[in-house]
């Protein structure tokens, strides 16, 4: 028997494919669902405005984001070449834009049903914090996108989601 599956999101097409799935299997067994997002302490000030079009992101955070859009910085690279970095987001930022996300999903699985939905914003790496916190709410399941916004890094270091099936103890699907 299911009785709860998380669900981590990070705002991208297949996150929310991967909400209505796992929506869809949390009002077929009356499971619990656990919206997760995993802070994206790497998202420049672009990708966080793309991710979080459409959702209810305050009008000074969004204008924060374009301000930090527009920073030149420049930084030595190796042999002496320069060439421009993306600017950190602060924190409270990264809080407000999870939050958006995760409310966007909580929002699609309450539309298809789901009675039990909550929601963890939590920090740290993406893959390890998922698999600790499907394993702290006792998770049967864990139903997560095959790719997110972050393709290419996971082209070069394994996808997160490939991690997870590997790392997590319960079931773990994956939707393209």
């Amino acid at each position: 028997m299911i009785k709860t599956i998380v669900v981590p999101t990070d705002g991208s097409s297949h996150a929310m494919k991967a909400v209505a799935l796992a929506s869809d299997i949390a009002t077929k067994y009356k499971a619990r669902l656990v919206i997760l997002h995993v802070l994206m302490r790497d998202a420049t000030p672009t990708q966080l405005k793309q991710i979080t079009k459409g959702t209810k992101l305050s009008a000074r955070t969004r204008k924060e984001l374009t301000r930090l859009e527009r920073i030149p910085v420049d930084t030595a690279a190796i042999a002496g070449a320069y060439a421009p970095i993306a600017v950190p987001v602060p924190y409270d930022i990264l809080e407000e834009a999870g939050t958006a996300i995760a409310e966007k999903a909580r929002a699609a699985a309450s539309r298809k049903g789901v009675k039990k939905v909550s929601v963890q914003l939590i920090a740290g790496n993406a893959a390890d914090s998922i698999v600790a916190a499907a394993r702290k709410a006792k998770a049967d399941m864990i139903v997560m996108g095959s790719r997110g916004f972050s393709d290419i890094k996971g082209l070069l270091l394994g996808s997160v989601s490939h991690k997870v099936s590997h790392l997590a103890g319960c079931t773990c699907v994956t939707v393209k």
